[in-house]
């Protein structure tokens, strides 16, 4: 097999079908290759990834960017311009490549992020006094953290074991 997976691609850039009147816009790389047999090395290896099995994409974010891969397409947003898709799509396609040529010392993992704990489950934690350390209400502080661990350190009164338990 070869040590480049992708080889040659072209990217389309847009604005997203669901926001026309975006000031960002969507990158898609199409891959003349079938990607497929690289998505569990890249949930692997991804920090953070989540692959979607039945749907057979590997979603990713970093840098303040969304990353979908598929078996022929790699979708990315936002990006600022075309000029900025291209760099962003070179980077990505490096990094694939990368990924596969090591995937002989990376175990594939075929597993997704577990779903996030509802707030309501997270204010259940809560002493429900709503006493505004954190600078929320009991009700609004559950639904920060829910999107931001690093909330957990604002309320003195959930430990980090007890917020542990419900993420694992």
């Amino acid at each position: 097999m070869p040590a480049r997976l992708i080889r040659n691609f072209t990217v389309t850039v847009a604005t997203p079908e669901c926001y026309p009147t975006a000031t960002t816009y969507r990158a898609c790389l199409q891959i003349e290759e079938d990607i497929a047999e690289v998505l569990p090395y890249l949930n692997a290896a991804l920090p953070g990834a989540s692959y979607e099995r039945a749907a057979q994409v590997v979603l990713w974010t970093n840098q303040g960017r969304k990353y979908a891969f598929r078996a022929g397409e790699i979708a990315i947003a936002p990006v600022e311009s075309r000029e900025e898709a291209e760099t962003v799509a070179e980077e990505i396609v490096a990094r694939v490549n990368d990924v596969w040529s090591r995937r002989g010392e990376i175990e594939p993992s075929f597993e997704g992020k577990k779903a996030l704990p509802a707030p309501l489950d997270i204010l259940k934690l809560l002493p429900k006094t709503n006493c505004g350390e954190c600078g929320l209400t009991c009700l609004a502080f559950a639904s920060a953290l829910r999107e931001d661990r690093d909330k957990l350190s604002l309320c003195p009164y959930l430990s980090e074991e007890d917020y542990a338990s419900l993420v694992q």
